[in-house]
C-alpha cells in the first residue's frame, strides 16, 4: 500500500477583515496623517472666526459639494445601496461628535498638543480589536497600551503645569470645567477608534468611494439640524477663506478615503501606529502657520505614546512574517 507524501503547506494566518495589500494600507495611513493634520490647522484658524457647529457645517457642506461633482463626472450613485450600509451611516453620524470634541478642544490646547491626544486612539483600537475583532494581544501589546496611557497622563500632566493658570483665567469658570477641555481629543480618540473598527464589519470589496458617499451624507444630514438649532451665525467671508473652506473640505474627503482603505488593507494596530506620525505633522503646522508650541514637558508623554504605537506595529509585523503551519490529509 502506497501512502502519499505528507505536505505541509505554510501560509500567513492573514487578519481578519483586510485585504491583505499591507503596503497600500500603510501608504493609505501615512496619507492620512498629512491630510488630518492639515485639515485640523485650517480648522484651528477658522475656529478664531466660526463657532465649532458653523466650522463643520462648512467642511460638510463643501465636501459634499465635491462628492457630488465627482459622482457625476465617474456617472455614480451618490447614494449607492449596499450591503452594510447601515454601518457606513452609523460612522458618518460619529464625525460629528469627535468633530465637535476635537474643534471644541482648540479653544484651549494648540493644535500640536490636542492631536498628541487624539492619538491615543490607537491604544484603543487595539484593546477594541481583541475585544470586538477577535486579534490576539499579547503581553506586548497590553504592555504597549499600558505604556501609552501613561503617556496621556504625562501630556496632561504637563499641560497643566505649563498653561492651567492661563486656561483658567481665559476661560473664567471651575477647575474641573476646564479640565474637560483639556480631555476632549481623549474623547475624539475613543469615538474615532470605534469609527475606524466598524469598518472591519463592512462586506469585502466595497469601494472606499462608495463609503466616502454614503458617510458624507450621513454626516451632512446631522450636522444640519444641529447648526439650525443650536449652531452660530457668523457672516461667512468669503474673500479671506475661500480657500479654507476649499482647503477643509478636499482634507476632509481626502482623510476619509485614506482612512478607509488604509483599515481595510493593513492590521488596525499597523494603521493606526503609522498614523503617529501626524503628531509631527501637526506640531511643525501649528508652528509653521500660528507660531505655536507646545510645552517642554509635553514631548516626553508624546514619547511615550510614540514607543507604544510603534512596539504594537513592530509585534503586529513580527506575528504576519511567521508562518502557520497547516498540514494535509494523508
Amino acid at each position: 500500500m502506497t501512502n502519499s507524501t505528507a505536505k505541509t503547506n505554510l501560509t500567513s494566518k492573514p487578519n481578519r477583515g483586510t485585504d491583505g495589500r499591507i503596503i497600500v494600507g500603510i501608504i493609505a495611513a501615512l496619507t492620512a496623517a498629512l491630510v488630518l493634520a492639515i485639515m485640523d490647522a485650517v480648522a484651528y484658524n477658522l475656529r478664531l472666526t466660526y463657532g465649532v457647529i458653523e466650522t463643520q457645517l462648512i467642511r460638510n457642506v463643501a465636501g459634499v459639494m465635491f462628492l457630488v461633482a465627482l459622482a457625476l463626472l465617474r456617472r455614480e450613485s451618490i447614494f449607492p445601496n449596499y450591503q452594510g450600509r447601515g454601518i457606513v451611516i452609523v460612522r458618518g453620524i460619529m464625525l460629528i461628535p469627535m468633530g465637535f470634541l476635537m474643534f471644541s478642544s482648540f479653544k484651549l490646547l494648540d493644535q500640536g498638543s490636542a492631536t498628541a491626544l487624539v492619538f491615543t486612539y490607537p491604544i484603543v483600537l487595539t484593546i477594541l480589536a481583541a475585544v470586538l475583532l477577535g486579534e490576539k494581544t499579547g503581553p506586548w501589546r497590553w504592555g504597549a497600551v499600558l505604556i501609552g496611557f501613561l503617556g496621556v497622563v504625562l501630556v496632561q500632566v504637563a499641560l497643566w503645569m505649563a498653561k492651567g493658570d492661563e486656561w483658567a483665567a481665559i476661560a473664567a469658570q471651575p477647575i474641573w470645567l476646564t479640565a474637560l477641555y483639556s480631555l476632549m481629543p481623549v474623547g475624539a480618540a475613543v469615538l474615532f477608534a470605534f469609527y475606524m473598527i466598524a469598518v472591519r464589519y463592512l462586506p469585502p470589496g466595497l469601494p472606499a468611494l462608495s463609503i466616502t458617499y454614503v458617510g458624507a451624507i450621513a454626516s451632512l444630514a446631522t450636522i444640519i439640524p444641529l447648526w439650525v438649532l443650536f449652531g452660530e451665525r457668523v457672516p461667512l467671508d468669503w474673500g479671506s477663506h475661500w480657500w479654507q473652506f476649499v482647503l477643509l473640505a478636499v482634507c476632509s474627503l481626502a482623510a476619509a478615503q485614506s482612512l478607509n482603505i488604509a483599515y481595510r488593507s493593513a492590521p488596525a494596530s499597523v494603521a493606526g501606529s503609522l498614523e503617529y506620525v501626524s503628531i509631527l505633522f501637526a506640531t511643525g503646522l501649528a508652528w509653521m502657520t500660528q507660531g505655536l508650541i507646545p510645552p517642554v514637558g509635553i514631548w516626553f508623554g508624546v514619547s511615550l505614546i510614540t514607543i507604544a504605537g510603534l512596539v504594537t506595529a513592530w509585534r503586529e509585523s513580527r506575528h504576519r512574517q511567521k508562518p502557520t503551519a497547516t498540514p494535509t490529509s494523508e
